[in-house]
């Protein structure tokens, strides 16, 4: 913990500062847990806290991760269910998804989803499944198949929709991929 002193890290705590996160970990004796400097739950008593520079150390002092900030999981304190939506999305390129469908695999609302999706990856779901669908229609062209197969091969409903989709992704039509333009 060199260059940290005990009044920086305690601001940085009290003000839930992430910027701080990795560098130190608070220990709550009251409560057994550790927590990152970022984590929102109440601020502990002054006399129940202390730092310490890492999640083992706070593990070998017998203090257990918090669940609010996760802790235990940092770097990767995503939720488990964001993984299950992008293999889930990864792996339907030929169809279109609805955000139902999303909602029934995380079993969190559809705008809890989209917030952790688009910080993640910085696009909400259903773009970046379209581009996806996008990609697999592409790589379906380049290997023979005409763009209208291509087209409903990759879960788009009409030719007009995927040709306009297409040139926005790649700037250039369908056709001009195969050299059919």
């Amino acid at each position: 913990m060199a260059k940290l002193n005990y009044s920086t890290m305690f601001e940085a705590f009290k003000k839930c500062d992430s910027s701080f996160d990795g560098k130190f970990y608070v220990t709550v004796r009251s409560t057994g847990i550790y927590c990152l400097p970022s984590c929102k739950a109440r601020l502990p008593h002054e006399k129940n806290i202390n730092f310490v520079s890492s999640r083992d150390e706070a593990v070998k002092l017998g203090f257990r991760g918090c669940l609010r900030c996760k802790s235990e999981l940092y770097p990767d304190v995503n939720p488990r269910w964001l993984k299950d939506i992008k293999y889930h999305l990864d792996n339907a390129v030929d169809k279109k998804i609805a955000e139902k469908e999303l909602v029934h695999i995380a079993k969190v609302d559809i705008s809890t989803i989209r917030r952790y999706f688009k910080y993640q990856y910085k696009l909400t779901p259903l773009s970046y499944h379209r581009k996806k669908r996008l990609q697999y229609a592409k790589k379906l062209i380049y290997n023979g198949t005409d763009y209208i197969n291509a087209a409903y091969e990759s879960g788009f409903e009409s030719v007009s929709g995927f040709r306009d989709a297409f040139f926005k992704e790649f700037e250039q039509t369908p056709g001009e991929i195969n050299g059919n333009a």
